[in-house]
């Protein structure tokens, strides 16, 4: 008949169907059953199906970017009071107004005593305010940070005192200007207020 190099699937005068059934069949490419392997008995062992997830609410968004910034805005604030540079642009990106005020004063404080910050403050930020109607545009969040592995050191390394570091109640008002969150006023109240 016709040609057989190919697994003896392939030939003159076959009809593409033919040549589909054969492929699905036969295997062609190395002579193993091409059969599919019948599915699992049970529903839990079948794969799962892709579902697509609607797009977030524009109220879930707000809270989210809002979130993104005050985060955003503690790891600019522990990253400068590690060398205590207060003139670092880097303040101004998630922060701004009375927050920024703050953050600089803070670390301007430090850099005049010749101290630097060492850890990371533990954070648990939640939402105080709904995010819904039209105020998506400025949120205010609470949180109870520790700073309990966050503390000052002077330049040969000790730490700047004994007083350990605690958990401060924190308030933060955070704006979208333009569609870019910031924290614009911020509130930190002392060790062990909450």
């Amino acid at each position: 008949m016709g040609d057989r190099s190919n697994g003896g699937c392939v030939g003159r005068g076959w009809t593409v169907g033919v040549m589909y059934v054969c492929l699905l069949l036969a295997g062609c490419s190395d002579g193993r059953s091409a059969l599919p392997v019948p599915p699992s008995a049970g529903p839990a062992e079948r794969p799962a199906l892709a579902t697509t997830s609607a797009p977030p609410s524009p109220a879930s968004q707000a809270a989210q970017d809002a979130l993104t910034a005050y985060r955003g805005m503690w790891a600019d604030w522990v990253e400068i009071a590690r060398t205590s540079d207060y003139q670092n642009p880097r303040l101004a990106q998630h922060a701004s107004g009375r927050a920024l005020s703050v953050i600089y004063q803070a670390v301007y404080l430090n850099k005049s005593k010749g101290l630097v910050s060492r850890g990371e403050p533990v954070l648990s930020p939640k939402l105080a305010t709904p995010t819904s109607g039209a105020d998506l545009d400025r949120i205010t969040m609470v949180d109870c940070v520790d700073t309990a592995h966050w503390l000052n050191y002077r330049a040969d390394g000790q730490l700047e005192n004994d007083v350990p570091g605690g958990r401060r109640s924190i308030q933060a008002l955070v704006l979208s200007q333009n569609g870019i969150w910031k924290v614009d006023d911020l509130v930190v109240q002392a060790k062990g207020t909450c």
